[in-house]
């Protein structure tokens, strides 16, 4: 405790006790704003000589100033020009000549197309369209390489018109069942399309075997096909027969 106390006395004793005088410094720095120049000035000059791009830029005070930056403009003296009016001549007597020489040049041969006959109409062969004599069908798709057991018997449908075909899609399990029909083309008669309709609901095909690698691999997959009927329509019966007139 002793020698603390020592040490502290020691540093009290020699520590300086003038106060911190702040020193003046010999040069001294001035700064100016300046705004813009005036040309030909010394501070000017000090600014085109402190400048990086003097000598990489065209510059009035370099090589360049003399060339690029003090080309003479270029001056273009137009002038009013007016081409004195020249008429046409036109030789009476040449009027036409073209169109002789090209008459006496250029020779017509005969018409040999309005020589020839006209086709007889009556002599043309058209081969003849065999129409349906009774209602059809026909499988397209994956659906045709599968074997149908029920035969469908389409018959004939009662319209005033000619029908075009029912189109109907139609999807097969395994076991060759038909299910999910749908129509996707109309034939124009709601009864042709509805007959078509039920006659795919009983179609039953021939189911696919065990063995095969189709069935194997995925015992559930469908059939996909279109049946397409084609319509051979009867003439409508008349309903409106004459009415007997009663005797006198």
């Amino acid at each position: 405790m002793i020698a603390l106390l020592a040490q502290l006395g020691l540093i009290f004793w020699l520590s300086e006790r003038k106060s911190i005088v702040p020193r003046r410094s010999d040069s001294t720095t001035t700064f100016y704003l300046l705004a813009d120049a005036p040309p030909g000035s010394p501070v000017t000059e000090l600014l085109e000589i402190e400048d990086p791009t003097l000598f990489a830029l065209p510059h009035p005070r370099v090589f360049s100033g003399q060339a690029w930056m003090a080309a003479p403009p270029l001056r273009h003296h137009s002038q009013d020009w007016t081409e004195p009016i020249r008429w046409l001549s036109l030789p009476v007597a040449e009027l036409g000549a073209t169109f002789a020489e090209f008459v006496c040049t250029n020779l017509v041969g005969p018409r040999l197309l309005a020589d020839k006959p006209a086709p007889r109409l009556s002599e043309v062969a058209v081969s003849p369209v065999p129409m349906p004599a009774k209602s059809t069908f026909r499988i397209e798709g994956d659906l045709a390489g599968r074997e149908l057991l029920t035969p469908l018997e389409v018959p004939a449908i009662q319209h005033t018109d000619v029908l075009t075909n029912t189109v109907i899609q139609v999807c097969v399990a395994q076991p060759g069942f038909t299910f999910s029909p749908v129509v996707i083309r109309s034939s124009g008669s709601k009864e042709a399309d509805q007959k078509a309709y039920d006659l795919v609901k009983t179609a039953r095909f021939k189911p696919v075997a065990r063995t095969d690698s189709t069935a194997s691999r995925n015992p559930s997959a469908l059939t996909w096909g279109k049946i397409i009927f084609q319509w051979h329509t009867l003439e409508m019966p008349a309903t409106n027969g004459a009415v007997a007139r009663p005797s006198p």
